[in-house]
């Protein structure tokens, strides 16, 4: 995956400004082609590990098959827009367009500055052969970015059994690892690069990383000499203030064409010495000809929503029923002769659960106690702000909560698989399930904060419609 790091190096080695745009503009497409249809949509979740956990990308492709597109919930629409928009700021402000561990060739097949790549996902696999470029993240030096040559290895190599890892040469005078920003092999990530549009017309030696020797205290070490440890990190000088030809803006900077640099000097200059520095001119912005100011300029956000949701409008089938009504009608239809009336009191205690799950999730993940997190954030698996990507405590948010939410979720779908009494038999399964979806649709419960929850819903139709399934194929 490429990063701002990788794509400030690899352009200062010679990799043209039309490869980067031009893979961006595959993403940007790729992001367009996933709102045409639910099974693109469907799929663009499951490779992103949206909704997992409540059967989401599943429930989308299956509301399609019967005729039902997603988009006529506004709850599903909007955690689909949710989860193209993080994946377009990634784009947008990050710049992030298989990264995958390596480990080192004991078999001794290997020369000097050969790897041994097998790439494999849900669909096929690919053994990288030929000339690649490698690196690690972070990359901050031109030498963290190499050449090396991919091999493949013979069919009785026990190489052959590793996969999604880059396998290392074990010959030369130093490890390959060593020469990309100082790696090794306990688990870092590393960067194949294939594309021909991104390799470097030049290459620069590797930085020398020298190993940092343990500091010996000539006792065993105690908590108190950690805290003294960390402290001390807190003391070291820190970065210069100058900034970097490149810096996405946030709405309200005013960002000039270009800055005459001598005019921008003798302003300087001419300010009194004795002047607070409070009180100084204020930074100016230009828009930076480099390529990451071009990338970021090349995303327009609100043209490309506004786009995704007309879309979306034209998918609409304007019909007097809502589509979680219609998939109770289909599957009314579909279960004519199931009993569950006697399982309205279960669904009614699940629905109550996950509901109060929900809302003390929305309260306990918010950066403000008079506000919460948005029902569809929870659902979806990601905290965002207004503009701009996710900061890093959204990012360590959104994980700790989709974690959270996915157990709530797992615990719901197992209640109504197996019940109070770990019924297992798909005959109840299908009635408790039939009797949660009712409840859902039929039974609205009003929170004081929160107002009317709708998640449960399709929670409930997910696991609904797969025993509904298993029905039709007995």
């Amino acid at each position: 995956m490429l990063n701002r790091q990788l794509i400030k190096i690899l352009e200062d080695l010679g990799v043209p400004d039309e490869a980067f745009l031009g893979l961006q503009a595959e993403a940007v497409e790729q992001l367009r082609i996933t709102a045409e249809n639910p099974i693109n949509a469907g799929y663009y979740l499951q490779r992103n590990s949206i909704g997992k956990s409540a059967r989401l990308p599943w429930l989308i492709r299956k509301l399609s098959y019967i005729g039902m597109p997603f988009s006529d919930d506004d709850f599903l629409r909007h955690t689909h827009e949710l989860a193209i928009l993080i994946q377009l700021r990634e784009l947008k402000y990050r710049s992030r367009i298989y990264v995958e561990r390596g480990i080192m060739d004991e078999t001794n097949y290997l020369e000097e500055g050969e790897i041994y790549c097998s790439v494999q996902n849900e669909k096929s696999g690919l053994v990288l052969t030929g000339r690649v470029v490698i690196t690690r993240c972070p990359a901050l030096h031109p030498g963290d970015v190499q050449y090396v040559e991919a091999v493949d290895v013979p069919l009785d190599s026990p190489l052959r059994s590793v996969h999604n890892c880059v396998v290392f040469s074990s010959k030369g005078s130093r490890d390959l690892p060593s020469q990309l920003s100082g790696g090794d092999l306990d688990g870092d990530l590393y960067n194949i690069i294939y594309d021909e549009s991104l390799m470097p017309s030049t290459i620069s030696d590797p930085a020398d990383y020298p190993i940092v020797q343990a500091i010996d205290i000539g006792r065993e070490v105690t908590r108190s000499d950690m805290t003294e440890f960390f402290v001390d990190l807190t003391k070291m000088p820190r970065s210069s203030m100058a900034r970097p030809d490149f810096q996405a803006p946030g709405p309200r900077v005013l960002i000039e064409k270009s800055i005459n640099v001598e005019e921008l000097e003798a302003q300087y200059d001419d300010e009194d010495d004795d002047e607070p520095e409070e009180t100084s001119q204020a930074t100016r912005y230009y828009e930076s000809q480099k390529v990451l100011g071009k990338l970021y300029r090349a995303i327009d956000e609100h043209e490309f929503f506004e786009e995704i949701q007309r879309q979306s409008r034209s998918a609409w089938s304007h019909q007097h029923l809502s589509l979680a009504e219609k998939v109770w009608g289909y599957v009314k239809e579909k279960t004519t002769l199931i009993q569950y009336d006697h399982y309205h009191g279960f669904a009614r205690d699940i629905k109550e659960a996950y509901e109060d799950n929900m809302a003390d999730t929305m309260l306990e993940y918010s950066s403000h106690p008079m506000h919460f997190v948005s029902e569809v954030e929870v659902f979806a698996g990601a905290v965002i702000g207004k503009n701009g990507a996710q900061t890093k405590r959204q990012r360590e948010t959104s994980t700790s909560m989709k974690e959270k939410h996915d157990r709530d979720v797992a615990y719901t779908v197992q209640c109504i698989l197996q019940g109070e009494e770990q019924d297992t038999s798909q005959e109840e399964a299908l009635a408790r399930s039939i009797a949660c979806l009712d409840v859902a649709v039929h039974e609205r419960r009003t929170m004081k904060r929160f107002g009317r929850l709708v998640s449960f819903t399709w929670v409930a139709a997910a696991v609904c419609l797969k025993e509904v399934e298993k029905l039709l194929v007995r």
